[in-house]
């Protein structure tokens, strides 16, 4: 994988990423990552190929800013 870190910020946004580093990325489990876009609730994937999907990281970014937070316990 690539350094992001050099890249000018609107450039690394647009960046791809598969569903497992997506889920990491949102830190939520990838079952319930795919459960979520399958239903429309997270950012709609890109399709990369026949079987493949990915997500702009600047997608997901604008999603999680501005998903509500949770309340620690």
């Amino acid at each position: 994988m690539s350094n992001t870190a050099n890249f000018p910020a609107d450039l690394a946004r647009l960046r791809v990423i598969g569903s497992a580093e997506a889920a990491a990325f949102c830190n939520i489990s990838l079952p319930h990552f795919r459960r979520m876009y399958r239903t429309g609730k997270a950012p709609a994937p890109i399709r990369l190929s026949e079987r493949k999907l990915g997500w702009r990281v600047g997608d997901l970014l604008d999603w999680t800013a501005a998903a509500p937070k949770r309340e620690a316990a």
